[in-house]
C-alpha cells in the first residue's frame, strides 16, 4: 500500500515538472509586440522605396524641347530641320528654315509619348493648344523666348571685308548678287566702314526716356537697326563664302546656358545729333569704334569713347566748357551730349582721365 502511494506521488511529481517548465521556458524567451514587428517592418520598406527612388532617373518634361540633351546632341541639325521649310517664300528673301520640324522629325525617336493619350504633352512644345482640332503654332522662332544658341558673328573680320578694295566705291546692292533689295545709296558718303551692308535704317522714331525735363528724341530713321534672320548673311554666305547656308553650326553654338534675344542696347543718356551736317558726313564705325573690334555678339560695347569725342576737331570746343565747370563744381550737370539727369551723376571712370588732366 505505501509502495503503490509512493509511486502515485512521484507521477504526479513528474506530472506538475513536465506541465511547469515548459511555461517558465516560454516566459523567459524574449516576445515581440506586434507593434514593434510592424514599426520594423515599415521602416525597411521605407527605405527600399527611398532607395528605388533615389536610383530612378527624373521625369523628363516633354514639354520643353532641350537641344542640350546628349542624343539631340548627336543629330545633326538636317536630322530635324529640313531647308527649306515650304513656307520659306512668305517669310524669307531666301531658302531658309523659317519654321518647325513635321511630325515625322518627332515621331522618328518619341512615337511613345506622341501618342500618349487625348493631349500629348510633347505637342505643347510648338502647338498653342494641345488638341487634335486646332493646329495653330507659336511663331518660329518663339517670340521673348531665350535662344539655347549663341550666334557667331565677329564684327572684326566683317569690318575688314567691308572695308577693303571689294567693297569701295561700289553700290552696296552691287556687291550682293542674291535676292537683295536694292539700297539707296548717297554717293557723297564715304563706302569705307558702311555699317548699312547689314543694318537697314530704322524707320521707327525711337521714344524718349521719361522722368526729366530735356526729354530728347531723335527723329525718325537716326539708328540703324539689327539684323533678322539669315538675310543678310546670306548675301555672301549663300554657296561660296564659309559658312554656306546649309552649315548651321558654322554660325550657332549650343550654349550651356539660355542666351536672351536682346536685339539692341537701350540708351537713355545720350542726347547726341546724329544728322549729318553738310561738311561732316561720317559713317557710324568712325564713333562706335569697339564695335568693329568684336569678335562676338556676346557683351557688344556700342557706346562711344568719349576720348573720339572730346579729341575730334568737331566736339573739342564744345566739350572743354563743361569739362573745366565739372573740375572746379562735382554738382555742375553736364548736358551737351547727357540728358540733366545723366549729367549730374557721379563721373565714370572713362571721363575721369579728362578731368585729370
Amino acid at each position: 500500500m505505501r509502495i503503490r502511494l509512493v509511486i502515485i506521488i512521484v507521477f504526479a511529481a513528474l506530472l506538475g515538472a513536465g506541465y511547469v517548465f515548459p511555461r517558465i521556458a516560454l516566459n523567459a524567451t524574449p516576445t515581440f509586440s506586434p507593434q514593434v514587428n510592424r514599426k520594423k517592418q515599415t521602416g525597411r520598406t521605407v527605405r527600399r522605396r527611398n532607395q528605388s527612388r533615389s536610383q530612378r532617373k527624373p521625369a523628363r518634361d516633354y514639354s520643353q524641347f532641350s537641344h542640350r540633351s546628349a542624343k539631340h546632341q548627336s543629330l545633326a541639325c538636317d536630322a530635324c530641320h529640313k531647308a527649306p521649310t515650304a513656307n520659306w517664300l512668305k517669310a524669307s528673301a531666301f531658302p531658309d528654315v523659317a519654321d518647325y520640324p513635321s511630325h515625322a522629325s518627332c515621331i522618328k525617336c518619341h512615337r511613345t509619348e506622341f501618342f500618349k493619350g487625348a493631349r500629348p504633352l510633347i505637342c505643347s512644345v510648338c502647338h498653342t493648344k494641345v488638341s487634335p482640332r486646332d493646329e495653330a503654332r507659336f511663331d518660329f522662332e518663339k517670340p521673348n523666348q531665350p535662344s539655347q544658341f549663341s550666334t557667331i558673328f565677329p564684327h572684326d573680320k566683317h569690318q575688314d571685308v567691308i572695308a577693303s578694295d571689294r567693297f569701295k566705291g561700289e553700290p552696296v546692292a552691287a556687291a550682293h548678287a542674291l535676292r537683295s533689295a536694292p539700297r539707296a545709296q548717297d554717293k557723297s558718303r564715304a563706302q569705307y566702314y558702311n555699317c548699312a551692308v547689314c543694318h537697314q535704317t530704322e524707320a521707327k522714331t525711337p521714344n524718349p526716356p521719361g522722368g526729366f525735363p530735356d526729354n530728347f528724341m531723335p527723329p525718325a530713321g537716326t539708328f540703324k537697326a539689327a539684323p533678322v534672320g539669315h538675310a543678310s548673311c546670306y548675301n555672301c554666305h549663300w554657296k561660296n563664302q564659309e559658312p554656306t547656308h546649309n552649315d548651321c553650326a558654322g554660325c550657332h553654338k549650343l550654349s550651356e546656358t539660355d542666351v536672351a534675344m536682346r536685339l539692341a542696347p537701350k540708351r537713355n543718356s545720350l542726347k547726341f545729333a546724329h544728322e549729318p551736317l553738310e561738311a561732316h558726313i561720317a559713317e557710324c564705325a568712325s564713333c562706335h569704334i569697339n564695335i568693329t573690334r568684336e569678335s562676338s555678339l556676346l557683351n557688344l560695347k556700342p557706346d562711344v569713347p568719349i576720348t573720339s569725342c572730346s579729341t575730334s576737331s568737331c566736339h573739342l570746343a564744345q566739350t572743354q566748357t563743361e569739362f573745366e565747370q565739372r573740375k572746379l563744381d562735382s554738382s555742375f550737370g553736364c548736358v551737351k551730349c547727357h540728358t540733366s539727369d545723366v549729367g549730374k551723376r557721379p563721373v565714370p571712370a572713362s571721363h575721369s582721365a579728362l578731368f585729370t588732366e
